[in-house]
């Protein structure tokens, strides 16, 4: 039986602040069980910000976890440069239920997703892919109300 917490994330990130830029340790860490559900957690080090971290979120997954920490950030002005946090970025039910969020996959308007579009949460991503969570939102139903993809 796995001992909890379970360290699955530990690794430096870009976090932005307008014109200021700062590499900040994320942590994430699978906490254990409330019966059949999972419980995760995510911590962010960094000086950016207001509070100035640690600033701390769980959920049932690592990408539910990222855009509660995200939305904690956002008011602030703040971005994690991850591919979580790209507009173009979303994961699918698989990935929440049995990878823990762990992957997400880059979506592309007009066409189904495949595993060669899989990428990390929480590998690095490009400043100008990134995107609030609601317009993260929008694209996502955006692709996904879109007719029988190719």
């Amino acid at each position: 039986m796995a001992g909890y917490p379970e360290l699955r994330v530990d690794r430096d990130v870009l976090v932005v602040h307008g014109d200021q830029r700062e590499r900040a340790r994320i942590r994430g860490w699978l906490d254990g069980y409330d019966g059949p559900h999972p419980t995760y957690r995510i911590e962010l080090f960094t000086r950016m910000g207001r509070y100035g971290g640690p600033y701390t979120a769980t959920g049932p997954d690592m990408f539910e976890a990222l855009v509660r920490l995200r939305r904690q950030l956002e008011p602030e002005g703040v971005v994690i440069a991850v591919q979580g946090a790209r507009q173009d970025a979303f994961p699918s039910g698989m990935a929440r239920n049995m990878g823990g969020g762990e992957l997400i996959y880059v979506l592309r308007l007009g066409r189904q997703a495949t595993t060669d579009d899989l990428v990390d949460t929480f590998q690095d991503a490009e400043v100008d892919q990134l995107a609030t969570v609601r317009d993260q939102y929008e694209y996502w139903r955006a692709w996904s109300d879109q007719p029988e993809k190719a």
